[in-house]
């Protein structure tokens, strides 16, 4: 092997390793939580578990507004026990405030929860976990689609 060959490989491992340490920040929509939570249930590999199984390097977290939704779904323990798992994103009131900019300049209104889970990963840098197609209307927010 050439030594251009041997610096192009070492170049190219030491790129790939600098990418694999870089770490993801994600926000999981209700969405994510809810068919993971099915999937685990039923023990099937679905979409978002095999989503879930990529992003191990990630930093992940479910916001409060999530776990309310949860929590209603599928009642106060399993509510805990999510938030037990995960590191839960608070509100802030620059959420409040960019949350009513969502929703005042949008051509299209995002519901409530979804506007609050925007704004919440918009301040954290997150990008947001979801397959719910209305989150790409949102300027600057990453959305990741399992």
């Amino acid at each position: 092997m050439s030594s251009f060959s041997f610096m192009l490989l070492s170049w190219r491992g030491a790129v790939l390793a600098a990418l694999g340490a870089m770490k993801s920040t994600l926000l999981l929509d209700t969405t994510f939580v809810s068919d993971l939570d099915a999937e685990l249930t039923r023990r099937e590999a679905g979409p978002a578990r095999a989503f879930f199984d990529r992003t191990r390097q990630a930093e992940v977290f479910v916001s409060v507004v999530t776990l309310e939704e949860f929590s209603e779904k599928r009642g106060h323990e399993a509510a805990r026990e999510l938030a037990s798992r995960f590191s839960v994103l608070g509100i802030h009131v620059a959420d409040a405030l960019r949350c009513g900019l969502l929703q005042t300049r949008s051509a299209r209104r995002l519901g409530e929860n979804d506007a609050w889970l925007a704004a919440q990963a918009l301040r954290g840098g997150c990008s947001i976990v979801t397959r719910d197609r209305r989150f790409d209307d949102v300027p600057g927010l990453k959305v990741l689609n399992y």
